[in-house]
């Protein structure tokens, strides 16, 4: 559905209660934040580009952009839906936006859910029903759990709090101005009873999952879509022993198989296969953003210094243990996108 073609779009429901909400943006500890009294005022509304603001900047020449607010995130109030639904069911395209609200993220609000609150699932199930392509923008300081119409929508936008001018950010990239780059730096869950849902797990855990539930995150850390794609290959390490010390150096090739400009984010993970002490199964040691026209290929450096493969021993001591270690590459943490190489420790 991304980047949306001008030519065929004449239409866009923006909606949602993060859709044109600047403190949401903001976040925690921004003035007008439950943080700061309120006799210290608020950031500017004038100063800050919502969701809302940067469609309606950006959009094509010709190109209708409808706003209903839908629900509210800190009541049950579904009363706004029936004019959001109105609004997507006369729209080419929706945008909804949900996501935090500044009641419910900071310190000292913790929360003891991540579903999206208040009136946010329905309006959210009520558009799903609509049959309209959905793009759906998270404004949100902590992972949430989704609900099956985000899943099951053409796209999901995770811009956390992107400050003042995340809201055109946003529209440049619904638009194709730019080209999405980043990565998850935290891994999404599918329920909060998975927590924790990090990437980097402790080997040595007594099974793999839930009596009704995989482990396994619904986005993890390291992921990201762009528009275009990228492929690893020839993964090469300059020697397959380390001396004490010694630094690793290694090179990847990735090449932009779309057809469009993009960057990609290469990430170096690093496996002590057998430690003294508990460690974790991997952790990212090194990463690389990589600018490729399209069609282009680079051969990507890298260089891993002997403290990359240190641990915390059971006496506490910062040690290289000897012994067999796995270099991975590739664009998420998820092991099915890694190039795997072994590498030895010696004494």
């Amino acid at each position: 559905l991304l980047p949306l073609d001008p030519a065929k779009v004449k239409s866009i429901a923006v909606l949602g209660p993060n859709a044109d909400d600047d403190l949401s943006q903001l976040g925690d500890w921004s003035l007008g934040s439950p943080q700061h009294p309120p006799e210290a005022g608020k950031h500017p509304r004038e100063r800050t580009t919502t969701v809302l603001d940067g469609i309606r900047a950006l959009a094509p020449a010709g190109c209708m952009v409808n706003y209903a607010r839908g629900c509210s995130i800190i009541d049950d109030d579904l009363s706004g839906i029936p004019a959001a639904v109105a609004a997507a069911q006369s729209a080419d395209i929706v945008v909804v936006v949900v996501g935090d609200h500044l009641r419910y993220i900071g310190e000292t609000l913790s929360t003891a859910t991540l579903e999206l609150m208040g009136g946010q699932q329905a309006l959210l199930a009520a558009l799903a029903q609509t049959g309209k392509p959905l793009v759906v923008v998270l404004i949100n300081s902590k992972p949430l759990v989704l609900p099956p119409a985000v899943k099951a929508a053409a796209a999901i936008f995770e811009a956390f709090n992107p400050g003042m001018e995340g809201g055109r950010a946003v529209a440049e990239a619904i638009f194709g101005h730019l080209n999405p780059s980043g990565k998850l730096t935290i891994s999404i869950p599918v329920h909060v009873g998975q927590q924790p849902v990090y990437y980097s797990q402790v080997r040595g855990q007594h099974g793999d999952r839930y009596a009704d539930l995989s482990q396994a995150p619904l986005f993890s850390f390291g992921q990201g879509l762009s528009y275009t794609q990228y492929r690893y290959s020839n993964l090469r390490l300059d020697t397959p022993t380390l001396t004490h010390g010694q630094a690793a150096r290694l090179s990847v090739d990735v090449e932009n198989i779309g057809a469009r400009a993009g960057d990609e984010i290469v990430q170096v993970y690093v496996s002590d296969i057998v430690t003294s002490a508990t460690w974790v199964n991997k952790a990212l040691k090194a990463f690389a953003r990589v600018p490729l026209q399209a069609g282009e290929k680079k051969i990507v450096p890298f260089t891993l210094p002997w403290e990359s493969f240190q641990i915390i021993d059971r006496e506490s001591r910062t040690v290289v243990e000897p012994g067999e270690f796995e270099i991975l590459v590739g664009p998420s943490s998820l092991d099915r996108d890694l190039l795997k190489a072994a590498l030895r420790v010696t004494d």
